[in-house]
This record gives structure tokens, C-alpha cells and sequence, in this order.
């Protein structure tokens, strides 16, 4: 007679640790690359209170913080060059960038990234000598209520937007 749950080895933890490593052994090593992810700090950060932004470059105290960076393997990256995108400072010509990162590296290299409270979107990735602003991230592939992969939207910042940003004026010029 057969049981009501099939059971064996190959259970759902098994085939999604099979997935995340024929990820890593087809995607991630032989062609990936890194992405160095900034958190937000919004405990040390200190904004503006009407301008929302942090300090002028002249200043010594104050302005945004972030902490990092993390570096994650990328195991897929779709850029898309000078897409024109309507955003609350206008429209202007900016890339937009698609990461798959696999779940367990994240949990391992950047475990706060996932979920907090930071719902604003204001950590950065900085890839390829680029800085980048998340706007979506998605967890999928679930397998038996796993997820397998992480999928991040980002759009490319400007020179003008890091001004008052001092840990990322190297990537401003």
C-alpha cells in the first residue's frame, strides 16, 4: 500500500537544494559577476526635514548613511541603456538594471536585504562602476514554500542625485 505523502530522498528540500546548485554551477560561476549592495541607515542618517535630502558636501555633520558595502554574486544581470523614465524629478534618460541574485547567497553575504523596514528604497548597488536605486524586489521560485532566487529592479542614479551622498562621490564624476 502507498503512503498519502510520498517520501524518499527526493522531497521538495532536496530538489530545491538541487536548484540552487545547478544555478551556482551553470549561472553563477562560470559567467556572474558581483554587485556591492549599500544598506540604508536611517538610524545615523540625518535629513533635511523639508528637502528630504542629506548633507551639502561642504558640511561635516550630518546627511545619509549607509552601511556596507555587501558584496553578493550576481547570477543574472539584464541592463537596459537610457531608457526615459518619469520619476518626481522628470523625465531624463537613466539605465535600468535587472539582478537575479540566488536566495542563499543573499542570506549568506547580505541578510538584511530582503525585508526591513527601510520601505523607501533608498539602499544603493553599485555594479560595474555604476550606482543603481532598488525599486522592486521580488522573491521566486518557491518550491514547498523555499524561495530559490531574488529578483531586483534598479534604476541608474545620476551624478546630480549623489551630491550630498559622500560615500558615493567617486561614482558622481
Amino acid at each position: 500500500m502507498r503512503a498519502h505523502k510520498p517520501g524518499g530522498r527526493f522531497d521538495a528540500d532536496f530538489e530545491t537544494t538541487a536548484i540552487l546548485k545547478g544555478v551556482d554551477t551553470d549561472l553563477k560561476h562560470p559567467v556572474g559577476t558581483n554587485a556591492d549592495w549599500w544598506v540604508f541607515d536611517s538610524v545615523n542618517t540625518e535629513l533635511d526635514p523639508i528637502y528630504d535630502v542629506g548633507q551639502d558636501i561642504t558640511s561635516s555633520v550630518g546627511g545619509k548613511v549607509w552601511t556596507g558595502p555587501y558584496s553578493v554574486p550576481v547570477v543574472r544581470a539584464v541592463i537596459k541603456q537610457g531608457e526615459a523614465r518619469t520619476s518626481a524629478v522628470g523625465f531624463y534618460n537613466s539605465d535600468t538594471l535587472h539582478l537575479t541574485f540566488n536566495i542563499e547567497d543573499v542570506q549568506k553575504f547580505a541578510p538584511n536585504i530582503i525585508i526591513r523596514p527601510d520601505i523607501n528604497n533608498r539602499d544603493r548597488v553599485v555594479w560595474r562602476g555604476q550606482v543603481y536605486r532598488p525599486y522592486a524586489i521580488q522573491e521566486r521560485g518557491i518550491v514547498a514554500d523555499r524561495f530559490t532566487i531574488l529578483s531586483v529592479e534598479c534604476i541608474q542614479l545620476m551624478p546630480e542625485e549623489m551630491v550630498s551622498d559622500p560615500q558615493f562621490a567617486q561614482y558622481a564624476n
